[in-house]
């Protein structure tokens, strides 16, 4: 720092007298500072944000480990791990005036999110900008987010781009609730549903249970959680508190696996299962936790299931958290200071830190005390059990797995127990709401050592395809989601530090990689009609006004002009070419990647981007076989005020005419304009050559999760010139024209047989 007279005596005292505080539990400590003359002072505008409690609480960026945000007396975000000197963040007086407390906030993709004075700002981590969120109308103390970042494929993103805003501890019926989708930017207000009675405790994103949900307590310091589903009611069994006047706290650790610790400043409890099981956390050797007086001054957790405890009388307790959570007391710190706080590092070990400020620079450096995790195991009195496992690994950790409509997904591990020792491995998944598991474990051979080695075969698929729950369990079969799937070994003990449980994340939905192609089997440039060159070199091609639609409502004589389009070779390449007289219809190709899959067996709709409507349908709806009314595009397009094919019609609104349960059918003769291979129907063209541009929609709602569409061209010809006439005249005079010859070659035989020879 500037002042390096200070920073010399501090190390001194620090080193001398073991700095303010003495942790015998460390195994190494030390002072992070910057060497550096100067530090840019705050502008005149701006004034340090504070931390609105009396406690501190370091907020964790679940996706960079090394990135946290100190809340205390002052505020400091770290990119290193509080290594090196910090500035406190400062913050614009235009916005609250010369006093800025901060109530709430959590890291949502590049920025933290803040609930400043109740209102709620947005600081960017890498240009340190302020920006105030639109939508907020009402005051709120909390900022709730869950951060995804195992990919960065839609879904994922949405769970980190999603941001809840609301005030703890009103009742229900006076609490608003503010939902951002664009990582906290805007908002919008929605209420809690009125049969939800209590206080709220808080509201949260569980995207592996696919939901929202409220922690609510009621009068008989009792509490639950209720949850927000479309296709499922569900609410958590209700767990107890020690204290009616407790102010709860939630702590959603890293990783997604729907656990949850709640905590007040006397109990502490764990949920493996997003909130619907909730119970307390044993302490090994300690019947009574935290004790009478005793209050818990601070918690961290990891993405590896790891959890530390500091409490008010010096303590510090590790454990892990699973099906049976448990912690464990470590040696005891001697002086506990408000400014304390606590995380784990990048590397698994546990990290106290206490700011030290420099009255000269205006910033502060961090003292460390470090905890080596397996170190302080080891001298644990009386001595834990030992590890019983002596290895357990797979392929599918910490990977990212997709399992589309009606597919299965098949998973492995391999673990070995330790000699003598029986181990049962646990596989459990977020969300049996939507997936369903079956798991064999079995003896596979022996290792270098002579130890048993075990595999566990796991296949898993969409919960309602395997009929093995009530229909009420499962999420509708159109619903996909997000569960993580975590194995473990029951009862193993916390001397195993190493052997984190074996994560994978599932994503029922949509493969990124899956797409549709047409078959290309005959087009222009294969059979001489057009050549490469030609369609590449600005080619248009002229549609006639009389052929289509500019609102796509397939309306005769809608348009006031002819069409010339400018063919795209890059996106269309050579066009099909289809012969006028045979009816046709398109085969559809599934690709994953470069890896054909199958042709399409769905159905599909088709419309042509332009709105040419000069084609049928081979099929009526009652030669289709239908039950009640298709749809068809006109029927559809209407139904939006701003009539658009691509988004008309899809696999979210399909409802097949085969369903009885559909509108009646009244006119059995409409055209029935669903494709399908080997349905029998087909499009006909008629007496006209020229370019169609087709865009498929497949609408089959169990096919895939994917919203499959392909956009191709065709070619038609064959057909006869069409012949034009500027009037009524020139139509009258070439009719007499051409019956004049018909007559004449008609007659001109009979007269040069009856003419007499010379």
């Amino acid at each position: 720092m500037a002042n390096m007279g200070f920073v010399l005596g501090l190390i001194f005292i620090w080193l001398s007298l073991c700095g303010p505080v003495t942790v015998s539990a460390c195994s190494r400590h030390w002072l992070a500072y910057t060497l550096q003359d100067h530090f840019d002072g705050p502008s005149m505008n701006m004034v340090p944000l504070k931390f609105s409690e009396s406690r501190t609480v370091i907020v964790e960026n679940d996706c960079i480990s090394s990135v946290a945000l100190y809340m205390g007396s002052k505020l400091f975000l770290t990119a290193h791990g509080f290594e090196g000197s910090h500035c406190p963040i400062y913050f614009p007086v235009d916005y609250e005036g010369l006093l800025a407390h901060v109530t709430s906030a959590e890291f949502v993709l590049q920025h933290v999110v803040m609930a400043i004075n109740g209102r709620v700002y947005l600081y960017n981590t890498e240009d340190f900008t302020w920006r105030a969120a639109k939508g907020v109308e009402s005051m709120v103390t909390e900022i709730s987010s869950n951060q995804c970042c195992f990919s960065e494929d839609p879904s994922c993103m949405a769970v980190s781009s999603t941001v809840l805003a609301y005030n703890r501890g009103d009742p229900v019926s006076s609490t608003r609730i503010f939902f951002s989708s664009d990582g906290g930017y805007t908002f919008t207000k929605f209420t809690l549903p009125s049969h939800l009675k209590g206080d709220v405790g808080g509201v949260f994103n569980m995207p592996t249970l696919s939901t929202l949900s409220v922690l609510l307590k009621n009068s008989d310091d009792m509490a639950y959680f209720s949850y927000w589903t479309s296709d499922l009611n569900l609410t958590s069994k209700v767990f107890p508190l020690k204290e009616s006047l407790a102010v709860l706290s939630v702590i959603q650790p890293a990783g997604m696996k729907g656990s949850l610790v709640i905590w007040t400043e006397h109990s502490l409890l764990f949920s493996p299962n997003d909130g619907q099981v909730t119970q307390p956390i044993a302490v090994i050797g300690n019947n009574e936790f935290p004790g009478p007086a005793v209050t818990l001054h601070g918690i961290a957790t990891t993405g590896s299931s790891e959890i530390a405890v500091l409490t008010s009388d010096k303590r510090l307790f590790y454990g892990r958290l699973s099906m049976e959570p448990v912690i464990v007391e470590f040696k005891t710190i001697s002086d506990i200071s408000a400014g304390m706080g606590m995380r784990f590092n990048t590397f698994g070990e546990l990290v106290v830190i206490l700011p030290v400020e420099d009255p000269a620079a205006g910033c502060v450096d961090f003292l460390h005390c470090l905890v080596i995790i397996q170190q302080a195991l080891m001298s644990v009195t009386p001595p834990l059990a030992t590890c019983p496992v002596e290895l357990m690994s797979s392929e599918f950790d910490q990977r990212v797995y997709y399992i589309d409509m009606s597919q299965s997904l098949q998973l492995s591990a391999v673990y070995v127990p330790k000699a003598s020792a029986e181990i049962f491995p646990l596989v459990t998944v977020t969300d049996p709401h939507l997936l369903a598991f079956q798991a064999v474990s079995y003896i596979d051979g022996l290792t270098s050592e002579g130890d048993k080695k075990y595999k566990l075969n796991i296949v898993l698929l969409q919960q309602l395809i395997t009929k093995m729950a009530d229909p009420t369990f499962s999420h509708s079969l159109l619903k996909g989601g997000i569960s993580t799937l975590t194995v473990d070994v029951l009862d193993k003990g916390l001397t195993c530090k190493d052997m984190h449980p074996l994560n994978a994340f599932i994503n029922v939905g949509c493969p990124p990689n899956k797409h549709i192609k047409v078959l290309r089997n005959v087009t222009v440039c294969s059979k001489g009609q057009f050549n490469q060159e030609t369609l590449q070199n600005n080619f248009t091609y002229t549609i006639s006004k009389k052929t289509y639609d500019p609102q796509y409502l397939y309306r005769q004589d809608s348009a006031a002009e002819d069409l010339r389009v400018l063919y795209s070779f890059v996106d269309l390449q050579c066009p099909l070419l289809v012969y006028v007289d045979n009816p046709w219809l398109p085969l559809l190709e599934l690709w994953e990647g470069k890896t054909f899959v199958e042709f399409v067996p769905a159905d599909f709709v088709m419309f042509e981007v332009h709105g040419m409507y000069n084609y049928e349908y081979q099929q009526s709806a009652r030669s289709a076989g239908c039950v009640s009314q298709p749809q068809t595009w006109r029927s559809m397009l209407k139904t939006q005020s701003r009539p658009n094919p691509h988004t008309a019609w899809n696999r979210k609104n399909y409802v097949s005419c085969k369903d009885p349960s559909g509108p009646p059918l009244t006119s059995p003769e409409l055209e029935y304009e669903v494709l399908k291979a080997g349905s029998g129907n087909m499009v006909m063209f008629p007496s006209y050559n020229g370019f169609y541009i087709f865009k498929a929609i497949v609408v089959d709602p169990t096919y895939s999760f994917c919203e499959l569409s392909v956009t191709f061209s065709v070619y038609v010809y064959g057909a006869f010139p069409e012949a034009k006439f500027d009037s009524p005249l020139t139509l009258v005079v070439f009719l007499v024209i051409f019956a004049g010859i018909m007559l004449v070659g008609f007659y001109l035989p009979w007269f040069l047989l009856k003419r007499p020879n010379p």
